[in-house]
């Protein structure tokens, strides 16, 4: 049996899918439903989530966190909790750029989808130039 397809919904792509304002808002939106429809597994990391939170309350307000907040902690997204061994490669990849190019959030996301062998659903392009297979293309 195929394991299933799956994807870490990055930042960038949750709030697009959240703000209606959003230059991408439309596009993640279709994005979406596409991956629902293709039943691909969902995944955000726990820093993912809390990048997200933090950007949305601000944003958007209280009201747009309460329902991301429902939505990620059910059963529709995987959350994947960030331990030591994943924090640790995500902070020596960061060492040995100085700091530059990516914030430690998007190292994290990096190593999951490495280690998870996914693709990462992100407007971000800077992704792909890393090697992640990035969605939509």
């Amino acid at each position: 049996m195929l394991s299933p397809k799956r994807v870490i919904v990055d930042t960038s792509a949750l709030y697009a899918l959240t703000s209606a304002t959003d230059a991408f808002h439309t596009q993640a939106k279709s994005s979406y439903e596409r991956l629902l429809d293709w039943e691909w597994e969902l995944c955000i990391t726990s820093y993912i989530l809390v990048e997200t939170s933090a950007l949305m309350h601000h944003r958007l307000g209280f009201q747009p966190l309460i329902t991301f907040m429902e939505t990620a902690l059910s059963d529709v997204v995987r959350i994947v909790w960030v331990e030591n061994t994943i924090h640790g490669e995500a902070w020596r990849r960061m060492m040995r750029r100085q700091g530059r190019d990516f914030s430690l959030v998007d190292w994290t996301t990096m190593v999951v989808a490495e280690q998870l062998k996914a693709s990462v659903f992100t407007f971000d392009q800077g992704f792909r130039h890393e090697g992640i297979l990035i969605f939509p293309h």
